[in-house]
């Protein structure tokens, strides 16, 4: 195995570890820092394995969590922070399919991220994570791979309950 790969991978884990942990944090602040260090974690890894679309996504996130935590997130700074993020793919980076992946999923993430519809967001959740996984597929963040399916099922488990509850009231 390619040791950019390995150590990729490797730094992935730490991500999608502090990820799962982040599940536990109730207090707003806390989950914005350590999902802050999630996505810088994230970002190194992109970087390691040449996914450089995903590795300016994972940045703009941690600007956008810095944002949020200070702010609250207006439809212009959710067009900036999209407008950002695909000036810097598309001047850093060779365009191809695979590339614009990050760009439409962190966008979408973020447009949505402030919606109050938790059955909606779970599918903006749903629909990113899997297109993040075709992404890493192609770069070889495996790590990634498997976190982003159990969290598609997760999310997909959470929301049959939730359409339980919302036809029982």
């Amino acid at each position: 195995m390619e040791v950019n790969i390995l150590l990729g991978n490797i730094v992935s884990l730490l991500g999608c570890t502090v990820m799962v942990f982040i599940g536990f944090i109730k207090n707003k602040d806390r989950y914005i820092i350590f999902q802050t260090l999630q996505f810088g974690l994230n970002a190194l890894s992109h970087f390691l394995l040449g996914g450089f679309g995903g590795c300016i996504a994972s940045l703009v996130s941690v600007a956008r969590n810095i944002i949020i935590a200070k702010w609250k997130c207006s439809p212009a700074i959710k067009i900036a922070l999209i407008a950002v993020q695909a000036a810097l793919s598309v001047s850093t980076i060779t365009l191809n399919p695979i590339t614009w992946i990050p760009i439409i999923a962190a966008g979408m993430f973020t447009w949505n991220i402030d919606t109050k519809d938790a059955m909606w967001f779970k599918w903006v959740i749903i629909i990113t994570l899997i297109m993040w996984a075709v992404y890493d597929i192609y770069h070889h963040n495996y790590v990634s791979v498997w976190f982003s399916a159990f969290t598609v099922i997760s999310n997909s488990i959470s929301m049959v309950k939730i359409h339980k509850e919302r036809k029982a009231a």
